[in-house]
């Protein structure tokens, strides 16, 4: 995407926006790099997709997405050739939970959804590797019954540690004098008691230990010592036969990583799709008619950006029709134009639109956009020579399908060279069939987009009561500077007021 065009109409924000709405930074960075389409049917495609989400939540149906950013780290670990833990494990099943979730919720609302059907049936045959891990796997960590080896030391183990812990509790009865505190202690795969280390040589056995303070020791009475290696040997066998599980299953995740990216990656498309849905749910917005032939038609259009601020925006262009806006300054003439170019390539990122029913939009090959001071210090450029260095990149870059945006066309000039290379800028652009809207303060680029008929002009709405503009459009009106008459009403002295109407009869 044209840098200019995203900071110019803020698409940044718009996308962070929606970028927050889904449940990973791997999701969020995708969406915030949103290619941007160009075809009409990729358009078409983008937004039912975002509809069908938008219906979808609008409706309260529950959806859960899996935080994809834990796979990152798989991936890594898999290149380098390391073992996965059983964490990391059970966040590859968790995906594959999810994405089986995700599946049966949409597939109660098949009738309602046909192109999020289409995308759920690219799911990549992974229900075997699901089974395997569920085989293994449970909430606290690897399944006692993962494998039947593994099932028998831990019974093996469960065992020998009742008897051991029995055996100490009997010593634990039968010294209690000699015995620092009753709670039994582990160290290195042994259980030990607390003896008060005066008691240490008293009895047969090993020390495995002791206090801080030296107070107490660590001890293994000889008459568990057996079972203890026993009970030792059983954990070795143990953490074995649970590296060869985790072997083997790291191994599976290995053998199906490319079709485990393939779901990553669908699982990360249906998380930016349903945050575009949320976005339209949150922003009233609708799915707009889509159409080929550069016809426009906006109703109530809202730019999201202004919120409860924002003034309806109603126009209707036919397809070989431009737009020129005039009027009072600050009037929102700029905001007009953005929020047709915003809209213009909101669509084109699959995003649905602030606006109501009946609007139709035509999807452009290029949105070419020139808004706001083009001064450049660095490159010493004035306002007017940063303008026509825009200017100049835009038709010399012209595309067939075009929209046009020009904020100002001419200004920073002589009025009377910036009028005719204005002039002369619009009608090759429009002779090339490109779409423009252009606002102006100049009476001979007005004068030249009244006898144009491939031009609507427009004028925004000013209130001479309280002499603030109303920022509504409207068509088919040629708007004042209202510069001589705001003067007057602010209370600028008659004899200057005279004196400049005089200039301006002379100058006629």
């Amino acid at each position: 995407m044209d840098n200019t065009i995203q900071e110019t109409l803020q698409l940044d924000t718009i996308l962070d926006a929606v970028a927050r709405l889904t449940h990973s930074d791997y999701a969020a960075e995708q969406l915030r790099h949103t290619p941007v389409q160009d075809d009409l049917a990729g358009v078409k495609r983008a937004l039912g997709l975002t509809h069908e989400a938008h219906r979808l939540l609008a409706q309260d149906v529950m959806l859960t997405f899996f935080d994809l950013d834990q796979l990152s780290v798989i991936h890594t670990k898999l290149e380098q050739g390391r073992l996965l833990t059983v964490e990391q494990l059970k966040a590859v099943q968790a995906a594959l939970v999810n994405w089986r979730r995700l599946g049966i919720v949409l597939r109660q609302h098949t009738d309602e959804i046909p192109h999020l059907m289409d995308l759920l049936a690219q799911q990549p045959p992974l229900n075997g590797l699901r089974d395997r891990l569920d085989d293994v796997l449970d909430l606290n960590g690897i399944r006692d019954d993962a494998t039947p080896e593994l099932a028998q030391l831990r019974k093996d183990k469960d065992k020998q540690s009742r008897q051991i812990q029995q055996q100490l509790s009997q010593f634990i009865g039968k010294h209690s004098h000699e015995i620092q505190g009753k709670q039994l202690i582990r160290r290195d795969a042994h259980y030990c008691v607390q003896l008060k280390a005066t008691y240490k040589h008293k009895f047969k056995g090993t020390v495995m230990g002791q206090s801080s303070t030296g107070s107490t020791v660590y001890f293994e009475p000889s008459t568990v010592t057996k079972t203890g290696l026993a009970l030792a040997a059983t954990v070795a066998a143990e953490d074995g036969e649970v590296y060869q599980i985790l072997a083997t299953m790291t191994g599976d995740v290995e053998d199906h990583w490319t079709d485990l990216q393939k779901q990553i990656a669908l699982l990360s498309q249906l998380d930016q799709i349903f945050a575009r849905g949320q976005y339209g749910l949150e922003h009233a917005a609708i799915l707009p008619k889509l159409n080929s032939q550069q016809e426009l038609h906006i109703v109530n259009g809202r730019h999201p950006l202004l919120g409860e601020k924002a003034v309806p925006l109603n126009v209707t262009l036919a397809a070989n029709q431009s737009l020129m806006i005039t009027g009072a300054n600050s009037g929102g003439k700029t905001v007009v134009l953005k929020t047709i170019a915003l809209f213009s390539m909101m669509v084109k990122l699959g995003l649905e639109i602030p606006a109501d029913e009946g609007t139709n939009l035509a999807v452009f090959d290029q949105v070419s956009i020139d808004i706001g001071d083009q001064q450049n210090m660095a490159a010493q450029l004035s306002t007017f020579s940063g303008e026509m260095t825009t200017l100049v990149g835009i038709t010399d870059q012209l595309r067939p399908n075009a929209l046009i945006l020009l904020d100002e066309i001419g200004s920073g000039t002589d009025p009377e060279e910036g009028t005719a290379l204005g002039i002369a800028i619009i009608q090759y652009l429009i002779d090339q069939g490109a779409k423009l809207v252009v606002t102006t303060h100049y009476t001979g680029i007005k004068n030249y987009a009244v006898a144009e008929p491939r031009f609507v002009t427009g004028a925004m709405a000013f209130d001479r009561e309280t002499l603030m503009p109303e920022y509504r459009l409207l068509l088919n009106q040629v708007g004042a500077s209202e510069a001589m008459w705001l003067a007057e009403r602010i209370g600028l002295k008659p004899e200057i007021l005279s004196l400049a109407r005089k200039q301006l009869k002379t100058q006629e």
